[in-house]
């Protein structure tokens, strides 16, 4: 189980809460918050995402990056408007998932 604040993500049974809140994700989806959820408060970029999350033949341009990114904020984020946002962009850097 890994813990990021308030949002939660079980690797046994691909529960993932912020809260009390299930959150359903896609299985891209829970990979790429599980990629983020294992280096918590590092800043991740595109070219790391595309090498850890997605099968190494797989042809991934960039802003496949973003959409997904994009996904995963409208499901942990942005139905909590009283919490903080977990999931930030750091411009001309990449991504990075903090308390």
């Amino acid at each position: 189980k890994l813990q990021v604040d308030d949002l939660s993500l079980n690797t046994s049974n691909y529960e993932v809460l912020r809260g009390v809140t299930a959150i359903k994700l896609s299985h891209k989806e829970f990979a790429l918050l599980e990629y983020f959820m294992h280096h918590p408060g590092q800043v991740i970029t595109k070219d790391m995402i595309i090498n850890h999350v997605w099968d190494e033949d797989a042809d991934i341009l960039p802003n496949t990056i973003e959409v997904y990114i994009g996904y995963l904020r409208n499901k942990i984020d942005r139905p909590f408007p009283d919490a903080k946002a977990l999931l930030q962009t750091l411009r001309g850097f990449g991504y990075k998932l903090s308390a």
